[in-house]
Order: structure tokens, then C-alpha cells, then sequence
């Protein structure tokens, strides 16, 4: 058997309960904080909703005993994780910190951004008002980005594998499906960045190539904390903050303190003002194909 016991397990869920202020605990947040593995949970309840049960807490939505939330639910339950503190409006905030799963809010309102827009007439405008700019904000963004982001890469690219056509023959954005970015063929990685999971994704891909090493990726700000090579300082490296963004320019729309951050990694240097350093990884992955050839 485990090395912990059945009840101390549903007390860390009490605890857990009381610190974040919620009677919805996600499974992959509880296992984080209570450093545990998912066997030990089966050991003792079979299930992580038993262990929700028995410490008198509220059973995720998903696959549970076919309960179905209602759409008043669902958008509560958004309200909530944007309310929590060092919040983010990107899916994979809400992904880590949501009792209800992504997808299911995608599939019943069409996608994150529809989802956004409805939550804005849900918020107080006096408690909410730097909320309800950051999703004006962010909605406006993303929108305006989606689909210009694609396009402008296609055309500057001068060996995609697809050809202009008239713009006749282009289809409309659907808020159901998937927009992806130009395609890149980098490795692993078929598309450029559309976001900033993306960003996160590539420099992990060639982190070790440009010079960093990684010591964390978390939550909240900054993003990152690495240590890279000091230029013409062999054998040297120092301590770097790193923030990811998609566009470099995001950073401020955030709200974020520049004197908590060294270094911006994005895909687009859409700021030329920036007060830190950006590496645009686009320009990155130019050179790293000249010095290949």
C-alpha cells in the first residue's frame, strides 16, 4: 500500500480546498500540490472523483456519472479561473486551473474566443473593469491575428508548398476548427506559431542550440526561468527571466512589469520600443537554416 493513508489523503484535499477557495480542485493541480502519483489515489479510492466524494468536495464535470452542466455553469466556471490571481486569458491557463475540460467549453460555444465574448456581460464592471479590458483586449487581439498571422506568413515566404490563389476562392474563418500557421516543416513541427503554447513549444525545440537552458516553466509571471551563455564569457552563463508571448507587443497589453522580466521570447517582434530584449524565434529559425545549408 501507499506511504500515505486514506484519510490524510482527503485531508490535503480539505486543505487544498481551503487554499484555493474553491470546492472544485482539478486532478493534475492536486496531484502537483500534494506530490503524488495518480496510482496512489487508485490504491485508496479506485477513482479521483471518489476522493473528491469523500472529502465532500464537487466531482469534475467531465465524465462524471453523465451529469451535464449547463451553459451558466460552464461560464461561471471561466469567470473564476480569470478571477484567480496571476490569471491568463490563454487556453492553456484555464486548461491547468479549470474544473471542466477545454474542449467541452470549445465544442458548446464554438471556441475559446466565442466564449470570452460571453462572459464579459457576466463580469462587474466596477470588480472586474481591469478584467473586462484584458478580455476586450485579448478577444480583439486574437481575433484581428488569427487569420492575418497565417496569411502574412504564407506571403512572405518565399517556398511554401502552397501557391497564392485569388482571394475569391478563400474560405471564411470557422470559430469551430483549428487555424494554423504557415508551413515551417521545422523537425517536428509542421506549422509556425499561432500562439503562445506555440512560442513555448519551438523554444524548448532549440533552446540548447541558441545558448539556454531551462530551470522551470510555471505559471504565472514571469513564464520561464533559464540561464543562457554570456557572449564571449566561455564557460560562463547567468540567470534570465523569460516571459513567452506570440507577438512581442502582448507583453504590454498584459500588464506586465518590465523590471520583473530580463527577456521576451515570441514569434513576431511587433514592438521596436520594447524597454527588454526580444528574441523573435521566426528570425531565429532563418538563421539556424542558413547555417545549415
Amino acid at each position: 500500500m501507499p506511504n500515505i493513508g486514506r484519510e490524510e489523503l482527503i485531508q490535503k484535499m480539505i486543505d487544498l480546498s481551503n487554499e484555493m477557495g474553491t470546492k472544485k480542485i482539478p486532478r493534475h493541480e492536486f496531484l502537483r500540490r500534494a506530490k503524488l502519483s495518480e496510482r496512489t489515489i487508485q490504491q485508496w479510492f479506485g477513482t479521483y472523483n471518489e476522493l473528491i466524494l469523500a472529502a465532500g468536495l464537487e466531482p469534475t464535470i467531465t465524465g462524471f456519472s453523465g451529469k451535464v452542466i449547463s451553459d451558466d455553469e460552464m461560464l461561471e466556471e471561466i469567470i473564476r479561473v480569470l478571477r484567480m490571481e496571476d490569471s491568463k486569458l490563454t487556453t492553456i491557463f484555464f486548461e491547468q486551473n479549470a474544473a471542466i475540460s477545454l474542449s467541452a467549453v470549445q465544442r458548446r460555444f464554438g471556441g475559446w474566443i466565442n466564449a470570452l465574448r460571453l462572459i464579459k456581460d457576466r463580469l462587474d464592471l466596477v470588480s472586474d473593469s481591469s478584467l473586462i479590458e484584458k478580455v476586450n483586449e485579448y478577444v480583439d487581439f486574437e481575433s484581428n491575428n488569427k487569420v492575418k498571422s497565417s496569411e502574412d506568413s504564407l506571403k512572405k515566404s518565399g517556398e511554401s508548398e502552397i501557391e497564392e490563389i485569388n482571394d475569391t476562392y478563400h474560405g471564411l474563418l470557422l470559430e469551430s476548427t483549428n487555424v494554423y500557421g504557415d508551413f515551417i516543416n521545422f523537425r517536428g513541427l509542421l506549422h509556425a506559431p499561432v500562439n503562445e503554447q506555440g512560442v513555448v513549444f519551438l523554444f524548448g525545440m532549440i533552446c540548447k542550440e541558441i545558448g539556454y537552458v531551462v530551470e522551470i516553466i510555471r505559471q504565472g509571471f514571469p513564464d520561464c526561468e533559464a540561464k543562457r551563455r554570456i557572449k564571449n564569457m566561455p564557460g560562463k552563463w547567468q540567470k534570465v527571466r523569460i516571459e513567452f508571448e506570440f507577438q512581442a507587443k502582448s507583453f504590454k497589453s498584459h500588464g506586465h512589469d518590465p523590471n520583473e522580466c530580463d527577456l521576451i521570447i515570441c514569434w513576431e517582434n511587433n514592438w521596436k520600443e520594447c524597454p527588454l530584449e526580444v528574441i523573435e524565434l521566426r528570425s531565429v529559425l532563418d538563421a539556424l537554416a542558413k547555417d545549415s545549408d
